[in-house]
């Protein structure tokens, strides 16, 4: 029986191999340009459509979501019109360099901030450096899901700014004594706002935190509530007395009835509808104006207790699985406006500084007559 014929490795057949090779590396790579060639021309909203249903399955917020969908948007709508392009018709061919320096760069020139804000009114005024830094992340976050679906990646040559470290703000006994003594607890509306102000001084959960908090999830008992936070990441919240009474008056007396059975959320409207981020933030921008503090957001709620809470002997640990925060760092930022306040507070109550000047007078005669 004849065996198998072997090709032998002549220069010409090794030649004619290679020539063969060259011609399918060839033909695979012209396939994958027509191939990213016609994925290009896919129409820009359906990728951001896809995009953000991709962000929904990991298990993104709707906040986190909502924010991506503004952003891209807003991206699209300033490149298409500043290059006469159809909306409509974006695809990512459309995106050039030219096209991203030119919208960075408004984004340091412009003049209006919180145009396209749900919440609040367009005012004058420079982009903050953050919000700038935001606004380019989402676009390098977007990129890197193209490219990792295959599509080219227009947002690869951006760099995300460095920012200035940010100062943590906090409210002062005095600004929280007119933020409470301006809510009306004996109304169903202001039940509900002194209900929420207590959670946020005491707890410290995002605005999203509270919206999204559910009745079932509340244990007067043990005073802790379970939350979804970022990453869809759940946590156990304690609370105190005194924020337990006031659920429980809400809840009880003041908290209407759902306009369907399987609104459970803890918070509803007047109407028996959920409240969200959006309604919670119209609440506490009437509270801002009420009370007169006008530097009031719910963030600056969030500081003011992880800071009161250091400050009053809480550990850094406890305050990082409170706060939801997945890295020490982010927590550890409260540590230094932390030690500003012990400052202040040894400096009101130091036992030396505080002794009377007859005191201090004699305590200084008893050192001159002990002298030798």
């Amino acid at each position: 029986m004849e065996g198998p014929r072997i090709l032998e490795s002549t220069p010409g057949n090794t030649r004619q191999n290679q020539t063969i090779d060259m011609n399918r590396k060839e033909g695979t790579m012209t396939m994958k340009v027509q191939t990213r060639g016609k994925m290009s021309q896919t129409k820009f909203q359906t990728l951001v459509d896809n995009y953000l249903d991709d962000m929904r399955r990991r298990g993104c917020t709707d906040d986190s979501i909502l924010t991506n969908r503004r952003s891209l948007s807003r991206f699209v709508r300033y490149v298409s019109q500043d290059s006469h392009y159809d909306g409509s018709r974006f695809t990512l061919h459309h995106i050039n360099r030219q096209a991203l320096e030119s919208y960075i760069n408004q984004l340091y020139q412009c003049k209006i901030r919180w145009r396209s804000h749900p919440n609040r009114a367009p005012q004058p005024g420079k982009l903050s450096p953050f919000t700038i830094r935001k606004e380019i992340r989402i676009l390098k976050g977007f990129g890197t899901w193209l490219n990792r679906k295959g599509f080219d990646n227009p947002f690869s040559t951006l760099v995300v700014p460095e920012v200035p470290e940010r100062l943590v703000m906090i409210l002062s006994d005095e600004e929280i004594e007119k933020i409470m003594a301006s809510i009306n607890r004996s109304t169903p509306a202001g039940s509900r706002l002194y209900a929420i102000v207590l959670f946020l001084l005491d707890s410290g959960p995002r605005i999203s935190e509270v919206a999204g908090a559910r009745l079932p999830d509340l244990n007067l008992e043990s005073r802790q509530i379970r939350i979804v936070g970022q990453g869809n990441k759940e946590r156990i919240v304690p609370f105190g007395n005194r924020t337990g009474m006031a659920f429980l008056r809400y809840i009880h007396l003041n908290r209407p009835s759902p306009m369907l059975h399987k609104y459970d959320q803890l918070f509803l409207s007047m109407g028996g509808m959920p409240m969200n981020r959006g309604s919670l933030s119209s609440v506490l921008y009437r509270l801002k104006r009420a009370s007169g503090v006008q530097r009031l957001h719910a963030h600056l709620f969030r500081n003011t207790f992880a800071v009161k809470y250091l400050t009053n002997g809480g550990d850094l640990f406890t305050l990082q699985r409170i706060l939801g925060h997945e890295s020490l760092e982010v927590t550890k930022r409260y540590l230094s406006l932390t030690n500003v306040q012990v400052q202040l507070q040894y400096d009101s109550y130091s036992p030396v500084d505080r002794l009377s000047q007859n005191g201090r007078r004699r305590f200084g005669n008893k050192r001159a007559q002990s002298a030798p």
